[in-house]
């Protein structure tokens, strides 16, 4: 099943289209504090190239998990985990899969909290009202949502759930996998072009770095 930004719910996109041009990972170009940054006055954001590009490479990284999570969970036909599960008479690839998801969405939701741009608010805001708004059926299977949007899993809980069940939250014909798919999908391409970004923005003053960091080195 294809998904697009339409399945998200009308709150979800009205939010979305006040964003402006804000940038998802604005919080990752802000000022550093340390002493170091503090000797180099205000010409030290460009010694921020690298330290930016790891914090972008992880919330990449991060989206994408949880995207592969999604796509591997709505996923239909006779070669889908469900089907697989109801052959083989083995869920456990199933289960496996859904505390996969579980952790990575969790990860995903810690790094997207720090923005306090729009979009990141956004992306935060969306992905939290996904699982809020199957708030009883994820509990049906011991998955509960605490106040600031994480999720916990009772596995021995989650491990005796119907099949069917799962899959009627988890599936194709579900709510929750398409329109994560949908949100991790942007965080990442919102990274990646972020990565891109202050990449080139750091190779391109990468001697005046060095010279201030070797004067820095001298003074120390």
């Amino acid at each position: 099943m294809r998904v697009t930004t339409s399945m998200l719910s009308e709150t979800t996109v009205q939010a979305g289209i006040q964003m402006g041009g804000n940038s998802l990972v604005n919080y990752l170009n802000g000022d550093m504090t340390d002493s170091l940054a503090s000797s180099l006055g205000n010409k030290h954001k460009i010694t921020e190239g690298p330290l930016a590009q790891k914090k972008y490479e992880k919330l990449k990284d991060a989206a994408e998990k949880l995207g592969e999570n999604a796509a591997k969970l709505s996923g239909e036909g006779s070669r889908s985990i469900y089907e697989k599960a109801r052959k083989s008479e083995d869920a456990s690839e199933v289960y496996d899969e859904v505390e996969k998801m579980i952790s990575n969405y969790n990860d995903l939701l810690e790094k997207v909290r720090t923005d306090t741009s729009t979009l990141g608010r956004f992306y935060q805001q969306s992905l939290k009202e996904v699982m809020k708004e199957n708030k009883d059926a994820l509990a049906a299977m011991g998955i509960t949502i605490d106040k600031s949007g994480k999720l916990s899993v009772e596995k021995e809980k989650l491990r005796t759930s119907d099949l069917d069940r799962v899959e009627s939250v988890f599936g194709a014909n579900g709510t929750i996998s398409g329109r994560i798919s949908v949100i991790a999908e942007k965080v990442a391409d919102s990274a990646k072009a972020n990565l891109k970004s202050a990449s080139s923005q750091y190779n391109s003053s990468g001697n005046s770095v060095d010279a201030l960091l070797r004067n820095y080195d001298a003074k120390s």
